[in-house]
């Protein structure tokens, strides 16, 4: 348990000065509170992270931690979220006592290429939050030696037991599908415009309060929340509880039919005529071509 595995890999975490120049290589920095700090912020939803493809212009990807932040670790899903299999794990030590900081990155199939395209993501994403102080993280790829076993897996889960949490119990926030709840408490969604992508919120909703009118038939209502999610402007797949209460749904759609039209990957549109009108209209009404 603990050793390096074939579905992730390992980057020690360098972070670098960009406002003073050296003659060669790099001007490193221990300033890691930085990052911890945004880390912090992300969590909480002050300054999220901002995790898009370096060469696919448009796509981007939402993420969730798996459990509360401590300071200076965290655990995260990042992906699209669409079929339930489309993101991959990545988990932040800068406070390990036994390594260097690092991160791991986890299964990225079949949500990424590469591991490389995701370790691309995942330092952009703290860089942009990094510019304004100055500083830039650097992933170097870390190799386990020969005969050498990192035992990562063991190092964060006592890293994170050691930790001291940066969260109160009883206020929890949602953050997203992973929220770590109390025994008996009831999971609360957030409104259905916070799963829409920044930017698009207003319109998202009138185009849907278009075609979704006052219907009370299945293929009607969810025709649109297809088309939406195929042209990518959701966050995230809305629960359908928080469809429902947008839309005033309540009680005419199960979970099933629900998540066989929000799957794009499912063919539950592949032969309606009438889907691709939808979509064609909402190609048009966003200019993004399908």
């Amino acid at each position: 348990m603990g050793k390096t595995k074939c579905k992730s890999k390992l980057y020690k975490l360098r972070l670098v000065k960009t406002d003073e120049p050296v003659l060669w290589g790099h001007n490193y920095s221990d300033e890691w509170d930085a990052l911890c700090e945004a880390m912090l912020k992300d969590f909480g939803e002050e300054k999220v992270f901002e995790f898009v493809h370096p060469t696919i212009k448009g796509r981007a990807y939402s993420r969730h931690y798996i459990h509360p932040i401590c300071n200076g670790y965290a655990a995260l899903r990042v992906g699209q979220f669409k079929t339930g299999k489309d993101f991959a794990e990545v988990y932040i030590n800068l406070v390990s006592k036994k390594y260097e900081p690092y991160v791991v990155l986890l299964n990225p199939s079949p949500a990424f290429a590469n591991h490389d395209i995701l370790a691309d993501i995942v330092a952009r994403a703290f860089n942009w939050e990094l510019a304004g102080k100055k500083l830039k993280i650097v992933m170097e790829k870390w190799e386990p030696a020969d005969g050498e076993a990192i035992e990562w897996i063991m190092d964060c889960i006592e890293t994170y037991r050691s930790s001291k949490k940066t969260y109160d119990e009883n206020n929890l926030k949602d953050f997203g599908f992973e929220k770590l709840m109390k025994p008996g408490s009831k999971r609360k969604t957030g409104n259905f415009r916070s799963y829409i992508k920044p930017g698009y919120e207003e319109k998202v909703i009138s185009f849907l309060r278009k075609e979704i009118g006052e219907s009370k038939d299945i293929a009607v209502f969810m025709r649109p929340m297809r088309a939406i999610a195929r042209l990518d402007l959701f966050r995230e797949r809305p629960p359908l509880n928080s469809f429902c209460e947008e839309f005033h749904k309540e009680g005419l759609i199960k979970i099933s039919a629900y998540n066989q039209y929000m799957y794009t990957n499912n063919d539950k549109c592949n032969n309606d005529r009438a889907y691709y009108d939808v979509l064609k209209r909402a190609s048009d009404y966003f200019g993004i071509i399908v």
